[in-house]
């Protein structure tokens, strides 16, 4: 399992006890070091997503991104790249701020919003298929919630076996 931009290792604490073996991947080095601190994570790596995604073909079940997709504007090297680093029939999870009318655009907070038909488009188009699609507030920001939308999607054709 793959804890794509994983920061301090707060998404790896839920994540772990799921895995047989956790990696994280993340920006900072830094929080690289916080996360190492927690003990889950088999391997840290110091990486660009978009970089060490395909770096990785099939080494991954399961690519999880919480709160990371929205630092980037158009995601369609991410999926694509998420669905080289899985296995087949291998599961991407990850959040994205909601945004409509244009594919994505930048929010106050600096973080990109995208709209959720848009990025269906790019996982179909990445050779994902959705499983499940949903509405959520991922956070507080400035005292008001900030609107966001779940994914998961498996690699492969619609109706494959799921993962072992």
């Amino acid at each position: 399992m793959l804890d794509l931009g994983c920061g301090t290792g707060l998404s790896g604490a839920a994540l772990a006890p799921f895995a047989t073996r956790l990696e994280g991947l993340d920006l900072s080095p830094r929080m690289l070091a916080e996360a190492g601190k927690r003990g889950l994570y088999a391997a840290l790596h110091e990486a660009d997503l978009v970089e060490f995604l395909p770096s990785r073909p099939g080494a991954y079940g399961l690519v999880a991104a919480v709160d990371v997709l929205n630092y980037l504007g158009d995601l369609a090297q991410a999926l694509a790249g998420m669905a080289q680093a899985l296995a087949p029939d291998g599961l991407a999870a990850f959040s994205v701020e909601a945004g409509a009318g244009a594919p994505f655009a930048l929010g106050e907070g600096m973080r990109y919003r995208h709209d959720p038909t848009h990025v269906a488009a790019l996982a179909k188009a990445a050779g994902f298929t959705e499983l499940a699609r949903q509405e959520a507030v991922l956070r507080q920001e400035k005292g008001r919630p900030v609107a966001g939308v779940l994914f998961v999607l498996r690699r492969g054709a619609a109706g494959a076996a799921p993962p072992p």
